[in-house]
């Protein structure tokens, strides 16, 4: 009893620093979107990950001319895809990577598209595309990782 508990609670934890490292490193692509397409137009700034006034994350961009602002919110997501992309080239378990982070990314543009579309039914749509994304993602690599060492682990067993 005491053995299955210590795996399943090694198991927990694996996967809540599994999702704290993606979503991290999610939040800092989605910011540095921002401040790359910026810099492409012309802009400084800066991108500032821990703000303990606001609680959260933002990039403070600087234009001297006039630019797209809708351009600079969309860049956030599109700066996200090529990572992710780049983990369905893995032909392990990990591939599912792609949809996890895929997820995530939508999920952190929420606010961006709700300013591009000047409508709720963005921000709630990419929510719950996001988080579905994201469910997928987890199942699968659970199921492909997870138990199938185990059935391998029973099989040599027998």
């Amino acid at each position: 009893m005491f053995d299955m508990l210590k795996e399943y609670s090694r198991l927990f934890l694996f996967f809540m620093l599994l999702n704290a490292s993606m979503l991290t490193t999610t939040v800092v692509l989605h910011e540095l979107g921002h401040l790359f397409v910026g810099y492409v137009n012309g802009c400084t700034g800066r991108v500032v990950l821990i703000d303990l006034k606001t609680d959260s994350t933002f990039s403070e961009i600087d234009c001297q001319k006039e630019v797209n602002s809708d351009l600079i919110s969309l860049g956030a997501y599109l700066f996200v895809i090529p990572f992710s992309v780049l983990f369905l080239f893995l032909d392990m378990p990990e591939k599912n990577y792609f949809f996890i982070i895929s997820g995530l990314g939508l999920m952190t543009s929420a606010l961006d598209l709700m300013n591009i579309f000047n409508s709720n039914i963005s921000f709630y749509g990419s929510i719950l595309v996001g988080s579905l994304f994201m469910i997928y993602g987890e199942v699968k690599l659970v199921n492909e990782r997870i138990f199938k060492l185990e059935e391998m682990e029973i099989g040599n067993l027998s």
